[in-house]
């Protein structure tokens, strides 16, 4: 993944009419979809219909929350689609950075509570 791009989930909701499209033409729609991303400066890593068979879900990278927030508010627009929801994931360096605080703030997170022994006795 390239350090630039931050990864999100994107899920959907089509009408049936456009769902039928979708799946009459789902290389096509591949292409499209893959395009539309592109379009923001965005790219396109897993696109696929949830396990209901019914809603788009995926996985996108974009350089940036405008970017990917600008995609979803057009994509939401397109005809057809009856609801466009996209979100922030965690990546590694989210999740080292993650790690750091937690274990920063372990001690002064956790200090306010007093130890109480098996016998009941605070330590």
């Amino acid at each position: 993944m390239n350090p630039n791009m931050k990864p999100y989930f994107y899920r959907g909701r089509y009408s049936p009419a456009l769902l039928t499209h979708v799946l009459a033409n789902a290389t096509a729609f591949d292409k499209t979809m893959r395009a539309s991303v592109e379009a923001f400066g965005g790219k396109l890593v897993r696109c696929h219909l949830s396990a209901a068979g019914s809603d788009p879900i995926g996985f996108l990278d974009f350089p940036s929350d405008i970017a990917a927030r600008s995609w979803n508010a057009f994509y939401a627009s397109q005809k057809g689609v009856l609801e466009s929801h996209i979100q922030r994931l965690l990546d590694d360096a989210d999740l080292a950075d993650m790690a750091k605080l937690i274990a920063s703030s372990k001690k002064a997170a956790t200090g306010h509570r007093s130890r109480v022994t098996k016998a009941g006795k605070k330590s």
